[in-house]
Order: structure tokens, then C-alpha cells, then sequence
């Protein structure tokens, strides 16, 4: 979607400051399976966005997980 087009009869969802627009068939689909999870990592191979649908496991970029013997 381009920064100028219409966002008539889309869902606005924000988290953490960060506003998108999703067709409501699809926020329907995610209230089934999970959230959205978008991270941005920097590894051996380079850096860029990753997305996620449904639930995340400890460790893989869900800051509020709780692991123990971790510090934070």
C-alpha cells in the first residue's frame, strides 16, 4: 500500500506506536490463529524485517517472554 492510498473499509491496528490498515476478512482470520509479529534482526546474513503469524516460542523475538536465568 502507498503512503497516499485510501484506507476506506480497512481495520487500523496499532501496537507499540506503529499504526497498519488490514482488510477485515483478515483480522478475522488472525482472531483464529494469533497475532502478527513483525521483528527487525541483524544476523550473520545481513538485516531485515521478519513476519510472524500465530504464536512465538521464547526466544524467537517476543521481547516479553519470560525465560529463566535470563537477564534482561
Amino acid at each position: 500500500m502507498a503512503l497516499d492510498e485510501s484506507t476506506a473499509g480497512l481495520e487500523k491496528l496499532s501496537s507499540n506506536g506503529i499504526s497498519a490498515y488490514i482488510d477485515p476478512k483478515l483480522l478475522e482470520y488472525l482472531d483464529k490463529i494469533g497475532d502478527i509479529n513483525i521483528d527487525f534482526l541483524t544476523n550473520e546474513y545481513g538485516s531485515g524485517y521478519t513476519v510472524r503469524v500465530g504464536e512465538l516460542r521464547c526466544g524467537q523475538g517476543d521481547c516479553s517472554c519470560d525465560m529463566p536465568n535470563s537477564s534482561k
